[in-house]
């Protein structure tokens, strides 16, 4: 009796285990595809932006980019000399 309990149990979660991994198999195609689309799409938006040019200063990255001060050190004219 056990045998039989044994094989009905196996036979039934078998096709249920193969329903459930075709399912991942899909699920991953489906992700996959996806993925490549919004890949896709952000090369092109990158693209977009890199041969865009500015309008304005505002719309040139070189201008984004923070200043530093530069500090020059100057002699005083009495160090100079007087000649």
């Amino acid at each position: 009796m056990g045998w039989i309990a044994a094989c009905v149990l196996v036979g039934l979660l078998l096709p249920l285990g193969a329903m459930l991994y075709l399912d991942v198999l899909e699920a991953k195609y489906q992700v996959k595809e996806q993925v490549e689309k919004v890949e896709k799409l952000r090369r092109e938006i990158e693209r977009k932006n890199r041969d865009k040019q500015p309008s304005n200063i505002s719309d040139n990255p070189v201008f984004d980019r923070l200043r530093r001060s530069v500090q020059v050190s100057l002699p005083r004219p009495e160090e100079l000399g007087n000649d």
